[in-house]
């Protein structure tokens, strides 16, 4: 560090949201105990990034076979009073600067409401036998929470834990995870194990019962949790504390990696700050930055979803990777492009459901929507608004494809496509690669309840609208104020595999595969022809979840898929780019195919009985 404390006048912690994900490594799924060493890895914080995270080095099972957990590295800046950035804070004993933590996460799932969509009415209470007088906030038999936790010194840690009672007088321990500090007194945020389980049974420590609800189980508890992140910078004397507080999530796993949707959350919040206070990460419509990214993320999503694939994969007349020379180039365009450009442009959903008759699966994104799912082509629209069962991108989204149909725009390389290492990265825009990076593989559309967050989210009240920085780093920030620790998900699935279980097909593929190709059922030459991968390689598909039961798309009783979830979620595929494969040579076209996938033995499940466990 090269500047004079003196000259601080505030401080800022980035990715201003963390995403963590669940993993079992140092957790004993079968007696629900802490039982060894947390194996964790740190994701690019560089956005754009689809290959696999270096520090997983290949692999995204431990030496035990279970899964490694996504961690989140939060780091803090120093700003003058005119918003000029004047480097990151390290402590240390060469630096004089000591940096203290603060961490409050919780899950309040159990004391929410049952799941009810945005636009349907809020249902009744989660376990509404316990403390039903009491308003959600304040049902803390049902609320698992860390309270405030503090760390400082270099290499160090603290386990994340709170307590569920449920309908019982005996409240039981729940892990969620724990926080350390590296050499450099970075924060590091590791999640839960991805443990669920029911108290309804004092009986039987570890009770995992049938799963008879859809969403809303009574007496389950899951180790998702949300909330935030603060911090105390100190130096001979001086005093700092952040300007505004950072949100940690920690979440399901991604088992579909270097894959993205077409709107995340960086592309959620961004529109609603535009919409609020007119910021945007830019101004002129950049192809590689708003445009290709949907585009490529067609083409990945046709690995995990049989529809994208169909439409945009390989030989898919919609694969825009043999295309992006004619997609790229801006200004006026010869009749052939023109005509490609309205094309792809002609098929894109308008936003915030402007046009009923866009509620079919021609028109992209060809996901669910906010109001539940999408019917399948040739099946009647289902009750409630039929354009809102569908996906569409955001306004702002929307707006800069209007802009490159039109040819304005730029196609210069993205600003972060010349880095591979962060500490390379200028200092100025750190900030910004930080908070892109740790949202680029997130869901921010359809929210139905959602992954990393539910519904609520889209709601501007959640975040802080302070325009009195100077610096033009992303604003994006819970309200903290408003948003307590374990607010943030608390509408989400509880346990957390019951969602991951019925939520497929077209919903988010990009985080849970609908289907596969195993590495074992492609070739092993490292050129794959178009004509072999579509006659030899492509019928191999697979559903990702074989081996587990189906649970019934029609309101049911019971629910087999999401029981078998809650026991075998740790055995299912990671979706990776394979390195040195490609399909064609004209272009090349990478690969992603299904590996470090777990035996299911069908003793394990029982197909022909099922029996409902109370």
């Amino acid at each position: 560090m090269s500047f004079d404390p003196a000259d601080i006048s505030y401080i800022q912690i980035f990715p201003p949201i963390g995403i963590a994900r669940l993993g079992d490594s140092g957790f004993d799924l079968s007696t629900g105990k802490l039982d060894g060493e947390i194996e964790w890895f740190l994701p690019s914080e560089i956005p754009g990034a689809e290959d696999m995270p270096a520090d997983l080095k290949g692999q995204f099972r431990d030496a035990n076979k279970r899964i490694k957990r996504q961690a989140v590295r939060f780091r803090v800046y120093a700003y003058r009073n005119d918003g000029t950035i004047l480097g990151e804070i390290t402590s240390g004993n060469d630096t004089g600067y000591n940096i203290t933590w603060s961490v409050h996460v919780a899950n309040h799932k159990g004391a929410w409401h049952e799941f009810s969509g945005e636009y349907q009415p809020m249902k009744g209470l989660r376990n509404p036998d316990v403390q039903p007088s009491l308003s959600p906030e304040k049902r803390s038999d049902l609320i698992v929470d860390s309270q405030v936790q503090t760390i400082s010194d270099p290499l160090s840690r603290v386990e994340l834990k709170g307590s569920f009672r449920g309908s019982r007088s005996d409240a039981v321990d729940v892990h969620l995870g724990e926080i350390r500090t590296d050499e450099q007194g970075h924060l590091i945020f590791i999640g839960g194990a991805g443990y669920s389980r029911s108290v309804a049974n004092p009986a039987k420590p570890h009770f995992q019962p049938d799963i008879v609800s859809e969403f809303d189980s009574i007496d389950w508890v899951d180790d998702t949790c949300d909330g935030w992140v603060d911090v105390k910078v100190q130096h001979a004397g001086l005093t700092f504390t952040a300007f505004q507080k950072s949100t940690v999530l920690s979440a399901p796993p991604k088992f579909a990696w270097g894959i993205q949707s077409p709107t995340t959350m960086y592309d959620l919040i961004e529109n609603i700050y535009h919409e609020r206070i007119g910021w945007k990460d830019h101004d002129e419509t950049q192809f590689y930055q708003d445009i290709w990214p949907v585009m490529h993320g067609a083409y990945t999503l046709s690995w995990v979803n049989n529809d994208a694939y169909h439409g945009h994969g390989v030989a898919g007349k919609g694969n825009f990777l043999t295309m992006e020379d004619k997609l790229a180039t801006p200004g006026a365009a010869t009749e052939e492009i023109q005509l490609l450009r309205e094309h792809i442009f002609g098929r894109l959903r308008l936003p915030d459901y402007e046009d009923q008759d866009q509620a079919s699966t021609k028109y992209m994104p060809r996901l669910a929507g906010n109001e539940g799912e999408a019917p399948a082509p040739g099946q009647p629209l289902l009750p409630g608004d039929p354009i809102k069962r569908f996906a569409a991108l955001t306004r702002l989204q929307y707006q800069r494809f209007l802009q490159w149909k039109r040819g304005k725009f730029l196609a210069s390389d993205a600003p972060w496509s010349q880095y591979t290492e962060f500490e390379k990265v200028p200092l100025a825009l750190q900030p910004s690669f930080l908070t892109r990076a740790a949202l680029d593989h997130t869901i921010g559309e359809p929210l139905y309840p959602g992954i990393e967050v539910d519904w609520a989210a889209r709601n501007p009240k959640m975040y802080i609208f302070d325009t009195s920085r100077e610096d033009n780093d992303p604003p994006f920030r819970f309200n903290h104020k408003v948003v307590q620790p374990g607010y943030i998900g608390r509408g989400l699935s509880l346990p957390w595999q019951t969602d991951f279980d019925q939520c497929n097909t077209h919903w988010w593929p990009s985080i849970r595969p609908d289907d596969v190709i195993n590495i074992r059922d492609f070739a092993s030459a490292n050129v794959v022809p178009v004509d072999k991968f579509t006659e030899d390689i492509a019928p191999k598909r697979r559903q990702w979840t074989r081996g587990l039961r189906d649970t019934p798309d029609f309101p049911a009783e019971y629910y087999p898929g999401s029981t078998d979830m809650i026991h075998h979620w740790n055995k299912l595929g990671f979706v990776a780019k394979v390195p040195g494969i490609v399909v064609g040579e004209s272009p090349k076209l990478p690969v992603w195919l299904e590996n470090e996938r777990m035996r299911i033995d069908a003793s394990d499940i029982d197909r022909n009985k099922f029996q409902l466990t109370f």
